[in-house]
């Protein structure tokens, strides 16, 4: 009678595996849990961050689109208008129009070069589609032309016999099939025209959803407007506002809460580039185009106050952009935007 080999010693050890995963598995799980404790509140803080950055950039442009639509907006801009537009000038209206003709003018240029950029990058867009599309075809037909001329000797068939009634030989010749012709000229200008319609469609929704400029491009042609020579109606309705909300940010704070951007061409923006310094979003770009706004309104008032001075006028008061300026804003003007928009303006101004 054999003997059966018993199970009980291979039991244990399975047993003893078991709880050697287990006891793996536990020691596992403590650092693993760290670790995607640490990645989640990280995210979590990352994602706080642009939750905040993207609030206050909400409030900064409601603040410019509310002094944008304002009835003292509306007004200003009514009124050079007019006074710009009059054939019968006056001596008062020619000086009203000689006072905002810089700001005027730089308005004008700033669309006119956006407009252009688009409309380049439109019809290039527009030129592109066409040529792909007619030259897709030419190619097409060279290359099958190519092949075809490649495989044009062949040897002819011979002749079949054919017997007739009176037995008679018939030599009966292969029949060939004739050539597909060209495409006819219908055929040619309805392709051309879908053609030219598909490109004209490229070109104008490219233009109107592609290359539309994002609204920081906007913001960044307004900055520059504060520093032009004579008055300005931005400098005078959109900078109190902005200085005020900018005011209640640096006391939310404590400081500018946005990393600055690095200079573009220079070695500091060569080394910031390597470094393991943060990228900046969309959010920040805007939101220091923003700030350089707030920066150009202070100076503003700084260059206006100093004018004042020299004319023994400080006793006067002016609103910002309501005083005319010989020529445009020094870039040499010192300003420390943190510190000046405390005293800039009154809360009241805005």
């Amino acid at each position: 009678m054999g003997l059966r080999p018993s199970r009980k010693s291979t039991q244990p050890r399975h047993k003893e595996a078991n709880d050697a995963k287990n006891i793996e598995s536990t020691s596992e799980t403590p650092s693993s849990s760290a670790a995607a404790a640490v990645e989640s509140s990280t995210e979590t803080l990352q994602r706080d961050a642009w939750t905040a950055r993207g609030k206050l950039l909400i409030k900064f442009h409601d603040a410019i689109s509310r002094a944008l639509n304002s009835p003292e907006m509306k007004q200003k801009c009514y009124e050079v208008a007019s006074s710009m537009s009059s054939e019968d000038e006056s001596e008062k209206s020619s000086l009203a129009n000689h006072d905002y003709d810089a700001e005027a003018t730089l308005i004008v240029q700033n669309k006119h070069k956006r407009d252009n950029d688009v409309r380049d990058k439109a019809v290039a867009v527009g030129f592109f589609t066409f040529f792909l599309l007619r030259g897709v075809p030419m190619v097409r037909n060279v290359v099958s032309r190519r092949m075809a001329s490649a495989s044009r000797y062949k040897f002819e068939s011979a002749p079949q016999q054919v017997k007739g009634l009176n037995s008679s030989t018939i030599l009966q010749q292969p029949t060939q099939q004739p050539d597909s012709g060209s495409p006819s000229r219908l055929r040619q200008f309805l392709r051309l025209t879908l053609d030219v319609t598909v490109s004209a469609a490229m070109t104008v929704l490219s233009g109107t959803f592609l290359f539309t400029p994002r609204p920081s491009a906007y913001i960044e042609d307004m900055s520059k407007l504060p520093l032009v020579e004579g008055k300005s109606v931005y400098a005078e309705v959109v900078c109190p506002p902005l200085l005020n909300e900018y005011k209640r940010t640096i006391q939310q704070y404590g400081r500018w809460p946005v990393m600055s951007s690095p200079p573009s061409s220079s070695a500091t923006a060569v080394a910031a580039t390597s470094s393991n310094s943060p990228t900046l979003t969309q959010e920040d770009v805007s939101l220091n185009i923003i700030r350089k706004f707030a920066e150009n309104c202070s100076k503003r008032a700084k260059y206006e106050r100093a004018i004042l001075e020299e004319q023994n006028a400080l006793d006067e008061q002016k609103k910002m952009g309501t005083v005319s300026i010989p020529r445009p804003v020094p870039e040499d003007v010192k300003v420390n935007i943190d510190e000046d928009v405390f005293f800039l303006i009154d809360d009241d101004a805005a």
